[in-house]
């Protein structure tokens, strides 16, 4: 056989037709994917970002909310003990108890408790230097935000949050579906990292700021998404636990969680509802504070806890501050609650469980400090970014491809409509995309406009937020649907630069924690709050020029009506990506739908 014998012309042909068609086939299907993927939730995971991003600080906005804990003073070598006294001074039958610790990030002692075996906790707020109980106003602060993002609470009490969180969990999965997908259709991946040109203007501006967004720290988006998928693996999965902790009386999946937080599976407690529980005896914190601190050489203590074991037996679990250490759910001490004798320490070590931890540890951030925090946030942002340039692309690409129809049909002249999904989905943009910040921006007003003495206030405020968001929802829907015009996007943007802007002004007329005390004390988590809310009001107000009705872009002339559309894109610019090929264009009858003139300057 003739090893250097030329193919023959039908060989050559099938193989120079056959890869790289199929190499494009399966490179369309992942960018088909990619886009149905992002489009079918992109608006809940949005949403999900942005509200996971503020949950960075989540603590600063649950002091923000609660003025009242302004100027306390800093915690004292006593104020376990302290704050013990002053709760069994208020509920001397209680059964069980969780001390958080004053810290750098909240100066004020937090005790969850409860006086019946199974019933719900409640939350007493305390001066850590006297013990004296802190009245705050009645709200979810911060956590809202925190529980939003994974659960969707909509309300204090929560409700639906068990199918809360199999949505997000559908969410999250589509997400990380949609970044794996991403990065195969990238042709271009460390090309497109250096790339941004808003001056190419409409879809060119939009798939570069994607781009940029999505390639410039995938590893976190990857990171953050996984491990939010890897929280809830027990809701998730259950298949794991009900093989490996299947014995004679069914599924123990109470051993498994055992297992997975370093406890001995026979003293977790199992209590029916109604079981009746003794009270706690009277407990000598002060040793047991010691003894731990000598035990961890000084490292920080971020909780308390009493409780009776499934002997009875009174324990106190002292728990170290998550900020210690990277990897969630950090060591815990184990005291008897009566002699103070040292029993154990909780703290799994295995592989698995120590990676589950990391990973864990890593979305929640717990570790961070004030500069890391800022960079996750950032990351964040970037994030939401992300997810927000990609629901316009797609209103874009759609609206460059029926201008380029129109103009074949020689119909450019007169602005066609969009069909009604497009509408739609350009509605739920401008209430996703410009009406959440609003609604976010309403939330903490609402904090400071609604009488203290309201009745379920922290539900009222929840009220303020999905009314706002509500309303931002019909504004999109009148002006992209009903009568589609390019205010859609300007006024919900406008609105929620007034609101924000607004709030340090609401904060300095009804509490002494603004900036005018803030600053001269150099109370920078206070203040830092505030100047923040100013730099958010202040971007939406540039976003919401740079989307004014009638802006002439830098450097164009107003065309004539008929000559406002973009040319016919050539078929290089069609295909210049597989997904988003096409070109830019612009017509009055979607301009409503997707800022694109306005904001790429094109």
């Amino acid at each position: 056989m003739n090893h250097h014998m030329p193919p023959t012309p039908a060989a050559a042909a099938l193989h120079s037709a056959k890869t790289p068609k199929d190499r494009e086939g399966f490179r369309q299907a992942m960018s088909w994917l990619h886009t149905w993927a992002g489009l079918v939730l992109g608006w809940l995971l949005f949403a999900i970002f942005l509200t996971g991003t503020l949950s960075f600080f989540k603590n600063e906005f649950n002091l923000w909310m609660r003025p009242e804990t302004h100027g306390l003073p800093a915690a004292d070598a006593h104020v376990a003990p302290k704050a013990l006294a002053a709760l069994l001074r208020q509920v001397p039958d209680v059964t069980q108890w969780i001390m958080r610790m004053p810290d750098e990030r909240d100066p004020a002692v937090t005790l969850l408790w409860r006086d019946t075996g199974n019933g719900r906790f409640e939350t007493l707020r305390m001066n850590p230097q006297t013990g004296d109980a802190i009245t705050t106003r009645d709200t979810m602060g911060g956590d809202f935000f925190y529980r939003f993002h994974f659960e969707l609470r909509t309300a204090q009490k929560g409700r639906w949050t068990l199918q809360g969180r199999w949505v997000v969990g559908a969410a999250t999965l589509m997400m990380f579906i949609a970044l794996l997908t991403g990065i195969v259709t990238h042709r271009r991946f460390f090309k497109d990292f250096f790339t941004f040109r808003p001056n190419k203007g409409g879809q060119r501006a939009w798939l570069d700021a994607h781009n940029v967004s999505g390639v410039l720290v995938l590893p976190f988006y990857l990171m953050i998404t996984f491990s939010g998928l890897m929280i809830f693996h027990t809701l998730y999965m259950p298949s794991g636990i009900a093989t490996a902790y299947r014995g004679d009386k069914g599924i123990d999946s109470n051993a498994y969680f055992a297992d997975l937080q370093g406890e001995k599976p026979e003293r977790r407690v199992r209590r029916s509802p109604g079981d009746k529980v003794d009270p706690l005896p009277p407990i000598a914190l002060e040793p047991i504070v010691d003894a731990a601190s000598a035990r961890w050489h000084g490292g920080h203590i971020g909780a308390l806890q009493a409780r009776r074991d499934a002997e009875g037996r009174v324990v106190v679990e002292v728990t170290r501050h998550e900020g210690d250490r990277l990897q969630y759910r950090p060591p815990r001490l184990l005291f008897d609650g009566i002699t103070g004798q040292w029993l154990e320490q909780a703290d799994p070590t295995s592989p698995a469980v120590t990676t589950y931890g990391v990973l864990y540890g890593l979305h929640l951030a717990r570790f961070a400090g004030p500069g890391m925090r800022w960079a996750l946030f950032g990351f964040g942002l970037l994030g939401s970014l992300m997810i927000a340039t990609g629901m316009v692309l797609w209103t874009v690409k759609r609206s460059a491809r029926q201008q380029t129809q129109s103009q074949r049909k020689g119909t450019a002249t007169t602005a066609p409509r969009a069909p009604f999904g497009e509408r739609l989905v350009g509605a739920i943009n401008i209430a996703t995309l410009g009406g959440l910040p609003l609604a976010c921006g309403v939330y903490l007003a609402s904090n400071r406009l609604l009488p203290i003495a309201t009745t379920h206030r922290a539900d009222t405020e929840l009220a303020w937020f999905f009314s706002a968001w509500g309303l931002a929802l019909l504004w999109g829907l009148w002006c992209a649907v009903v009568r589609p015009q390019r205010g859609g996007w300007s006024v919900p943007m406008a609105a929620g630069a007034l609101v924000w802007t607004t709030l340090p002004v609401l904060n300095a007329l009804t509490t002494q924690a603004h900036l005018g005390v803030t600053l001269p004390t150099g109370e920078w988590m206070w203040a830092g709050m505030d100047l923040s809310f100013l730099a958010t009001g202040a971007l939406m107000g540039w976003l919401a020029w740079r989307l004014r009705p009638g802006r002439v872009p830098h450097g164009r002339k107003m065309a004539p009506t008929g000559a406002q559309h973009a040319p016919a894109p050539t078929h290089a610019q069609e295909h210049a990506h597989p997904h988003h090929g096409g070109h830019h264009g612009d017509h009055a009858g979607n301009a409503a739908m997707a800022p694109s003139k306005a904001m790429s300057g094109g």
